[in-house]
């Protein structure tokens, strides 16, 4: 095992981080899949493409495209934060947990309430995973200080 990974809080780390990829990567494939199946895409050259004609964007490929889009402002900053915090030790194995555990489970739901337009659960979910990465960027920054 890695030295680094001997390391409970970059374990932990690890997981989640690998969870958010893997988040990000199926929602990804939900929107191919479902452009595909439905036929509606996204620029001209798909439709020329497949010899069919240009189609008005389809809502609920659209939700989805559109959480894979928030996942890349939210998640990509907390993969650079979350590493930065549990390599460099800013953070302890219990406050990491409190905010490597939260991020990936709300960033989830999220997208679970985004693509099912459930307002207020998406907004919720969105604040807190933006918390998470705030206290985590935070706390990263008052331990380099």
């Amino acid at each position: 095992m890695s030295a680094s990974l001997a390391d409970p809080t970059m374990r932990l780390f690890v997981v989640c981080a690998a969870i958010l990829v893997l988040k990000m990567s199926m929602t990804s494939l939900a929107t191919a899949i479902l452009r595909n199946l439905r036929g509606v895409f996204i620029t001209p050259e798909d439709y020329v493409a497949r010899g069919k004609q240009p189609r008005e964007p389809d809502e609920e490929i659209e939700r989805i495209r559109r959480a894979h889009h928030n996942d890349l402002e939210s998640i990509l900053p907390f993969l650079a934060v979350g590493f930065l915090a549990a390599a460099t030790g800013a953070v302890s194995y219990r406050f990491a947990w409190w905010l490597f555990v939260p991020f990936p489970t709300a960033r989830i739901l999220h997208t679970i309430a985004y693509s099912l337009g459930l307002q207020p659960w998406r907004s919720i979910f969105f604040g807190i995973a933006d918390l998470a990465l705030w206290i985590t960027a935070i706390s990263l920054l008052v331990a380099s200080v």
